[in-house]
Formats: structure tokens, sequence, C-alpha cells
């Protein structure tokens, strides 16, 4: 008792320490790479989302370089693009160019840049490895503009995008902290501006949310980055302009010709201008692309935060509770259900999972982790299911040793060898369909050259026949007297079985006594098959008594039948189990199959014919499980 509690204690904590380390691996992000490729398919099959058409992006592209030379560019041409944007009432120009050397152009770029009063210039922060208080930190400026064109700048911002661990840019900071103050983003700086906001009026719960205002509030990710959203690929996302159409276009105006482009196009646009020609840096991967101008980047940034379009991510305690559901449901239904069953619940449940997580994301933008919940509810089905499968096998091989000495016990109540009697050639042979049987048989030497022979069957089989078999065989020794007839034994026995056993079970017998002085075999049955007799030179003939019914329904008579025999007869004693074995066809060996393999091989001893008789019906069924027990005597007088 006190070893069970202790083993049942240790095997609750052991399933309590798996238990939290799946929980942890929730809670810590394991398998993370994963759960950012269940987001990227999440990305690519859902629907279009709303994108602003306040956003268009020119593109410094081949055919840009292949008309103004290589990079940089000429600072004069971007002057002119702002001249061109401004004179057409553009609402911003955000350059995703730097300029940090100086170069010739820069005096007429600044004006131009005074002039325009609206353009935006970028820098990169070198940032920590690690964010610090839920925050990204600046260790310096990696890249800046000239002073002198900062500051001709209606603002300056960032652009730094965070890439995931397998490479791919999915996040980005929209504040860094450096130097005690707090820089926002050139996409967050924008976007205010446009919505008319004070950047520097806000809130921020630093790996929860960014507040503006009451009506504006972004979601953050737990290093206060926002998930970029993606709108689509590049090519179907905003509307893009050849940087080299827009310069020629203004010239065209100037001079009257017709313009490559209607440069009214621009009219309160906010105007993103980035590198996406061959061979430049400034392509990076993405949910959707493995090349993505970062200059879209920014675009979508943007576009988020104009239309309020935001993913957020359920938090780590909220996608613990995601997990525990899983976690519960599964666990239960694969300790309780049938294997099988069981793993159409995983299936049925993992399938509304991921039917529900992909609506919240496609409607919502919420990103609940789906990769570790769905790998650890099929974990949890495959150790609960090996659990289950090595506890019953080890039942099944407690239940098989169980077996073996009830086969033993039983083996027990069985002649251990047949007596040698003078003038019977006597073989047995019997076969269980399971570890124990229901049939029974017994063979006594009496005095006075007499030979008592038993055969009977239980109903059922299995352990129930086999104990049941066991009481009849050892109140048969009891009631088998060589000066009691077969019919009084019979009754005998009847009346015990009925009188001390209510098992709702009965067992057929067939009991004969063979007197070799007289040659007499005096029978007697008890609704068992009746005996074959086959002979010398004449038919077969069935043995059976007027009267007798199985032992173990009601009381009633037994009658007695008696016949000589002589040399070279043989008498059959059987069950069932051999006339009613089926093969694969679904035919019944028979009675005459039976009767007809003695007849062939009534010249041999009674061990060969109990070989040959167990063979055909092995042979016969072939690969047909055995469904009975087969008991077979053969008697052959010499």
């Amino acid at each position: 008792m006190y070893k069970t509690v202790l083993k049942n204690i240790l095997g609750a904590l052991i399933l309590l320490g798996i238990t939290f380390l799946l929980f942890c691996g929730s809670y810590f992000h394991v398998f993370e790479k994963n759960e950012l490729d269940t987001l990227d398919l999440r990305f690519r099959f859902r629907p279009s989302i709303a994108r602003t058409d306040k956003v268009v992006i020119i593109e410094i592209d081949n055919e840009t370089i292949k008309k103004f030379g290589r990079f940089p560019l000429d600072r004069s041409y971007h002057a002119k693009l702002i001249n061109a944007l401004s004179k057409f009432g553009a609402k911003a120009v955000v350059f995703d160019i730097f300029f940090s050397e100086p170069q010739r152009g820069d005096s007429e770029l600044r004006d131009a840049m005074r002039f325009a009063g609206n353009v935006y210039l970028p820098y990169v922060f070198e940032v920590r490895e690690k964010p610090q208080n839920k925050i990204i930190w600046a260790i310096n400026y990696s890249t800046q503009n000239l002073a002198q064109l900062a500051n001709a700048a209606k603002g300056t911002g960032y652009i730094n995008v965070m890439p995931d661990p397998d490479g791919k840019f999915r996040r980005a900071p929209l504040y860094i902290r450096y130097n005690d103050n707090m820089y926002p983003s050139a996409a967050f700086l924008v976007a205010c501006d446009f919505l008319g906001i004070d950047p520097n009026n806000r809130y921020m719960m630093p790996g929860e949310y960014l507040a503006y205002d009451a009506s504006h509030k972004i979601p953050l990710d737990e290093n206060s980055n926002i998930i970029i959203n993606y709108s689509g690929k590049w090519a179907q996302s905003f509307q893009h302009y050849s940087y080299a159409d827009i310069i020629q276009s203004y010239k065209a105006h100037a001079s009257g010709e017709k313009p490559i482009l209607d440069l009214n196009i621009f009219k309160g646009k906010v105007c993103l201008v980035g590198f996406t020609a061959d061979g430049t840096t400034d392509l990076h991967p993405t949910p959707l692309e493995s090349l993505y101008p970062a200059v879209g980047i920014h675009a979508e940034i943007f576009n988020s935060l104009i239309n309020q379009n935001f993913i957020t991510r359920a938090s780590k305690v909220q996608n613990l509770w995601v997990l525990f559901v899983l976690f519960f449901i599964v666990f239960v239904s694969s300790v309780t259900a049938a294997p099988f069953r069981a793993f159409m619940i995983l299936l049925e449940v993992n399938a509304i999972f991921i039917f529900v997580s992909v609506m919240l994301f496609n409607l919502k933008g919420i990103w609940i982790d789906t990769f570790y919940p769905l790998a650890i509810s099929g974990l949890v089905y495959l150790l609960c299911t090996v659990y289950r499968y090595i506890a019953q096998f080890k039942e099944r091989i407690i239940i098989e040793n169980e077996l073996k000495i009830a086969r033993q016990i039983q083996e027990s109540f069985l002649p251990e060898n047949l007596p040698d009697v003078e003038g019977l050639d006597m073989a047995v042979t019997m076969i269980t369909a399971r570890q124990v049987g229901g049939d029974l048989y017994d063979v006594i030497k009496f005095e006075d050259d007499k030979v008592g022979i038993m055969i009977g069957d239980v109903t059922g089989k299995g352990i129930p026949a086999s104990l049941f078999m066991a009481m009849a065989a050892s109140s048969f020794k009891f009631y088998a007297l060589p000066d009691i007839s077969p019919e009084k034994t019979l009754l005998d026995l009847n009346e015990k079985i009925i009188r001390d056993f209510s098992s709702n079970r009965f067992v057929t017998v067939f009991y004969s006594i063979f007197d070799l002085k007289k040659r007499i075999v005096s029978c007697a049955n008890g609704g068992h098959l009746p005996v074959l007799y086959f002979p010398n030179g004449k038919k077969v003939v069935s043995l059976d008594a007027a009267e007798g019914l199985p032992l173990g329904m009601i009381k009633g008579k037994y009658s007695n039948k008696q016949i000589k025999f002589d040399e070279k007869d043989i008498f059959i004693y059987y069950t069932d189990g051999i006339i009613e074995a089926v093969n694969s066809k679904g035919e019944m060996y028979g009675i005459e199959r039976l009767t007809a393999l003695i007849e062939q091989n009534r010249n041999l001893p009674a061990l060969e014919i109990c070989a040959a008789v167990e063979n055909d019906v092995i042979n016969f069924r072939s690969k047909r499980k055995q469904q009975d027990d087969i008991t077979l005597i053969v008697i052959k007088v010499n």
C-alpha cells in the first residue's frame, strides 16, 4: 500500500514536471522560427486588406540608373524631384536615401528642401543586441545626413527595421531610446504629421501598446516593435512610379512638351523615394517575398498607422491559456477514449483551432501562436497513446502469465498421460482457441478390465469456460466409478452442477465405459455430439442415447446404450471445434469430411489418425483464425 502511494505521487510529480516544461516552451517562445513560418502562411493566404491611396512609391529603378548614371545620383536630380512634387501639391516627400557625404548639388538640394518645406530625411541607429526594459536602445548613429540638409528637412527619423531570427523583416520599432531621449521612426513621424498629431505627445506602455491620443492605440510586441502588416506583394502594393519618368515629365511640362506622367496625380500624396534597382542593398526578405524594397516596408508601416490596421500578437499569458485548453482536451480524450477516437478528436480540435486562429488573423489582425500548441497537442496524444499501449502491454504480460498458470492448472485436471490398456490403442489431441479453453476429457482405467472415457464441451471460451471446465472435470472424477453406470454418473453430476453452481453455463458430456472382457461399451450422452463408431468392414454409426440434456441446465433423465465391439473397430470422440472449423471461403469442415478422413486412415495407429485429423483441420482452416476449442479422442480396438 505504501509503495503504491509513493508510486502514484511520483507519477503525478513527473506529469506535473513535464507539463510545466511544455508550458515553459510556450512562454519562452521555443520554436519561434516555426511559429514565424505559420505567420507567413497567414499573410500569404488571407484576403486583401485596406491600402491607403495617399501613399505613392517613387522608385529609383533600373531605368532611372540607365538614364541618369550610376549611383549615387547627382543631387540636382533630387532637387528637381522635390521641386516637381512640391509644385504639383505633394503632401510630403520622404527619402529612403542617405546624404551623408558632401557632393555636387548639395546647395541646390538644400534650397529645394527649404522651399518645399515637406521633405523628410532618414538616418540609422546602431542598436544594442538586446532590448532593455522592453525598449530598443541605440549605442550611436550608424548613418546620418549632412547637417545642412538635415536642418533644411521638415523632419528626420530613423529607418531601422528589426530582423527576426530567420532573417525576415516583420517588425520595426516606432521609438528608439538614445541618450535618455526617445526618437521616432521616419514612418511614424510622417504619419503623425499627416494626421496632425504631435509625435512627442504620446504614452507608451513598453511591450504592450503606444497611444498618442484617445482614438489611436498601436499594439506593440514584447520589445515595443510594431508588427508590420504587409498588405500584399511588392508588385500589387501601392502605386509605383519611376523616378526618371517624374524628372522627365517635369522637364517636359516646363518646356511645353507632352509629359510621360500627369504630375497632378501626386497632389495630396505622401511620396516615398527609394531604391529598387537590381544590385542595390536595400532589398530584404519578408513574409511574402524573398526580396522586398525597404521603401515598401516604410510604406506599409505608414499604411497601418493611417488606417489603424495592426497585427496584435497574443500575450504570453493568453497563449498559455490557449495551450492549456488544447492540452486539457487532448490529454483527457487521449487517456479516456479509444486510440482511434482520441486521434479523431485530436484532428477535430486542431482543425477548429486552426480555423479560429486564421479567422482571428484575417478579421481582427490577432496573431495567436499556432505551431507550438499544435505540436504539443500532437505530442501529448502520442505520449498518452504510447503510455497506454505500454500499460496495456504490461497488463497483457501479466494476463499472459496468469493464463499460463491457469492453463497449467487446467491441464492438471486432464490426464497427463493416457493409461496403457491392453486391447485398446488410444490417442488424444486438444487445441484450445485461446490460452485456456472449455473442452474437457478423461480416460479412467478401472479394475476388471474396464475403461471409462469421457469428452465434454463447456459453453463459451476463455477463462470463464476454463473455470467451469475445471469444476466439471474434478466433479466427474468423483462420480465416475467402475460400478456406476454412465447414465447414473451423468445424472449425479448434473444435479451437483445445478445445486452448487449458478453461472448460467452448461457442459455437454459423452461418457462411455468399455468392458474389455465382455467386449461391450455402455454409453450415455448429455447433449454432446454422438461418437462416431467405425465397425470393421461396415459403415460408420453414430452412437447416441435416447435421452440426455446438457449438464447444468435442468434436472432430467439420461438413458444408456450398449453395443458390442470387435477387433479393428474405431471410436471417434470429438468436439464441435473440428466439424465447425471454417475456411477462407466461409465453408465448414463438416462431419462428412471427418468421416471420410477416418475411413482413409483407419489402418493407421490411433496416434497417427489423430495427427491426420489435426493436420487436415489446420490446412482446411488455413489462415483463418481458430474460433473454437478442438478435442479429439481416437480409440482403436486391437
